[in-house]
């Protein structure tokens, strides 16, 4: 009926209403979750629509009773409520599914999902979850809505609320907003790595992973999700990433990370990069990427965005 309704009066432009309703169901969504409040103008600085859009959708959520206004704060209703979370699935199954099944880098899972969450029809969705296996989370680690539009809760908590001298692993990546999310793999940090909080000052957070010191912003540390890790047995001591493995030096693989799915990581194991096997660096392109690895006997040539995915212990010379 509403589509009827948007026809009429014209409401179908270059971007459909029903597609800026939708998004700023989720915004509104996710900001009550957070327990934080939102009017028009925030609305107005997060999406990129022409402004007597976005008012007109405003205008129709608030018709339906899938937004309430109170003192120009607009908190979400439960009809807003479970399209928002539909769109939520339909969002985390597809960065799932490009993750699983195709060979985008991770810093575009998420414009591409913001721009087919629109689009995929129900059966579609539930056919991707059946084929990626019913997955509880996105690559990212958010959950993922059932069918039922239960959205579960995040556990941990977030990496600026952590104190110093703890160690934790951390299990989400918030990819919004993006200029962080891309900061973030910037500095190589990575789902399912292990990292020392040493001190917190003037903003910004000390910490040590993978042989390496670095600093993350607070803003930066707000948007990764961690776990404390109580055992020491769950620290694994001396493994890096083989992006670290230098000219001179030999490692055994470890593993792969959590983050290396599907093709990629069927690919890699087809390659021979297993647990156990003895790797070094055979050759180096001229712009130190690619660079080829002596596994097995044979160079194999892989790029940084795979290398990021394998991990290794350097070995001592004395077991070369």
């Amino acid at each position: 009926m509403r589509s009827i309704i948007n026809w009429i009066t014209g409401k179908w432009n270059s971007t459909p209403q029903m597609f800026i309703e939708e998004d700023i169901l989720k915004i509104i969504f996710k900001i009550n979750e957070d327990k934080l409040t939102i009017c028009k103008k925030d609305i107005l600085e997060k999406l990129d629509y022409p402004q007597d859009s976005i008012e007109k959708a405003i205008a129709t959520l608030l018709f339906y009773n899938e937004i309430s206004e109170d003192k120009e704060y607009f908190e979400i209703e439960e009809k807003g409520k479970k399209r928002a979370i539909k769109l939520i699935r339909k969002h985390r199954i597809y960065e799932k599914y490009l993750a699983e099944k195709t060979g985008f880098s991770k810093s575009n899972w998420h414009h591409k999902a913001e721009k087919k969450e629109h689009l995929l029809t129900d059966e579609q969705v539930d056919n991707m979850e059946k084929e990626l296996g019913f997955p509880k989370f996105d690559p990212h680690g958010d959950p993922i809505p059932t069918k039922d539009g239960v959205l579960p809760k995040l556990k941990g908590k977030t990496l600026n609320l952590v104190t110093s001298s703890t160690i934790v692993k951390i299990i989400h990546m918030e990819d919004e907003p993006h200029d962080i999310y891309k900061s973030l793999i910037k500095k190589e940090i990575h789902m399912g790595s292990i990292m020392k909080v040493q001190k917190q000052s003037n903003g910004t957070i000390d910490y040590y992973t993978e042989g390496k010191h670095l600093k993350l912003s607070k803003k930066e540390a707000k948007n990764l999700q961690v776990v404390i890790i109580e055992q020491l047995d769950d620290i694994p001591m001396g493994v890096i990433r083989l992006t670290a493995l230098k000219s001179n030096e030999k490692a055994i693989i470890t593993g792969l990370s959590s983050e290396c799915r599907g093709i990629n990581r069927r690919r890699l194991l087809d390659l021979g990069f297993v647990k156990g096997t003895k790797i070094s660096i055979g050759m180096v392109s001229p712009m130190q990427d690619p660079k080829a690895f002596l596994i097995r006997e044979t160079l194999i040539a892989l790029r940084k965005e795979q290398t990021d995915m394998i991990l290794i212990k350097k070995l001592d010379h004395d077991t070369k």
